[in-house]
Order: structure tokens, then C-alpha cells, then sequence
């Protein structure tokens, strides 16, 4: 495994060494999915991606931004909490409909 230490300038940008642009053949203007898991920073070559494993990460991050905004709404109130039993009732009577 290769470790080198890059900083972040001014604008959010983070330079990739030089070592490691060559390794992964990175080309100027190439794209990368960009995500946090476990408190780390993941970089992944758009480009290497199968068509599936793209629309597998796409559908991974929609899920997941649906949850945030889900525990969000819990923390602010705005959400209304059941348990396991009344939520089946009221999917009874739901389904009844």
C-alpha cells in the first residue's frame, strides 16, 4: 500500500500525487464518485465503474440521503414514532382501503 500526504488548498481541492496519477493511469478532467463511509474520504474512478456497480452506488447514495433526511426529521420533531404493533395496525387498515 502507497501513503502519501496531500493537503487541501484554498478552494476544496485536493491534489492527488503524482505517484498515484500514474499508478491509476488519472487523466485532467477525469470524474470520480466521491463518498464518506466510516469517517473516510473514498475516491472512485468513474470511469473503472461497471454500468451495474454505478447504478447499485447511485441507488446506495439516494437510499442513504433518504435516511439522513429521515433522522432528520425524527431529531426535529417532525416525525411520528410507532411501535412495531401499531405501525402493522394501521398497515391493517391501510391495506384494507
Amino acid at each position: 500500500m502507497n501513503i502519501e500526504i496531500a493537503k487541501v488548498g484554498e478552494r476544496g481541492q485536493i491534489v492527488i500525487p503524482q505517484e498515484f496519477r500514474d499508478e491509476l493511469h488519472i487523466k485532467k478532467g477525469e470524474k470520480f464518485l466521491v463518498a464518506i463511509s466510516d469517517n473516510k474520504l473514498i475516491f472512485q474512478q468513474v470511469g473503472k465503474l461497471k454500468a451495474k456497480t454505478i447504478d447499485q452506488l447511485q441507488q446506495d447514495l439516494l437510499d442513504m440521503k433518504i435516511a439522513e433526511q429521515r433522522f432528520s426529521q425524527i431529531e426535529e420533531g417532525e416525525a411520528i414514532t410507532q411501535t412495531k404493533d401499531e405501525f402493522l395496525e394501521e398497515m391493517d387498515v391501510w391495506v384494507k382501503q
